[in-house]
C-alpha cells in the first residue's frame, strides 16, 4: 500500500460508532465480538483484500470516555498499549474540536491520511465546525434513527459491510 488511512468517527454518545466498529471487524477480519475490546489491532482476512492491507486498529470507545486513562491526545498516541499503528485505523471522538484537531495532528505526524466520518443521526452545530477542519477526506454515513434495536443492528451491519468494501477497494489502488 502507498497510503495508510485513519478514520475518525465523530459523533456524540449513542450514534452507533462502537457497534459500527464491531460489525466492521466481522466483515474485514471475520471476528465476532460480543463486547468490543478497546484499542485493538486485528489481522484483515477479507478474501478480496490485497496483501498490503494486513491490519486494522479500532479504538472502540470515544477518546473522551477514556480520557481519564489517556490523560491527553499526545499521551494516547505515545503509548503502544493505547494506539497501535495499522494499515487502517478507526478512532472515535465526541464532537470536541480541540480533541479532534489534536488527533488529526498526531495521525499526520505518523503519515496517515485522515478522514472525518460524520453521521446523519449526530450532525448538529458542534459537528459542523469540526467538518471544517483540515481533513484529507470527509465521509458521510446515512444512519437515520430507528425505534427497533434489531433494525438498528441490521442497519449498522449493512453500513459496516459497505464501508469494508470501500476500505478494500481503496487498498487496491493506493
Amino acid at each position: 500500500m502507498f497510503s495508510h488511512w485513519a478514520y475518525i468517527l465523530v459523533g456524540r454518545d449513542r450514534t452507533g460508532k462502537t457497534k459500527f466498529q464491531r460489525h466492521l471487524l466481522y466483515h474485514l477480519c471475520e471476528r465476532r465480538y460480543g463486547r468490543l475490546p478497546i484499542n485493538i489491532r486485528n489481522v484483515v482476512t477479507h478474501p478480496r483484500a490485497p496483501k498490503g492491507l494486513q491490519s486494522i486498529f479500532t479504538a472502540n470507545r470515544s477518546y473522551q470516555e477514556k480520557k481519564w486513562l489517556y490523560k491527553s491526545v499526545e499521551n494516547y498516541f505515545k503509548h503502544e498499549r493505547f494506539f497501535k499503528d495499522a494499515d487502517v485505523c478507526l478512532l472515535s471522538s465526541h464532537p470536541i474540536e480541540e480533541d479532534v484537531s489534536a488527533m488529526i495532528g498526531q495521525l499526520r505526524r505518523r503519515c496517515y491520511n485522515v478522514a472525518g466520518v460524520f453521521w446523519s443521526n449526530a450532525y448538529g452545530r458542534e459537528v459542523e465546525d469540526i467538518a471544517l477542519l483540515r481533513w484529507d477526506e470527509v465521509l458521510w454515513i446515512e444512519n437515520p434513527p430507528l425505534a427497533n434495536d434489531d433494525r438498528i443492528e441490521q442497519q449498522l451491519d449493512r453500513i459496516a459491510n459497505q464501508f469494508s468494501q470501500f476500505v478494500v477497494a481503496r487498498a487496491h489502488i493506493q
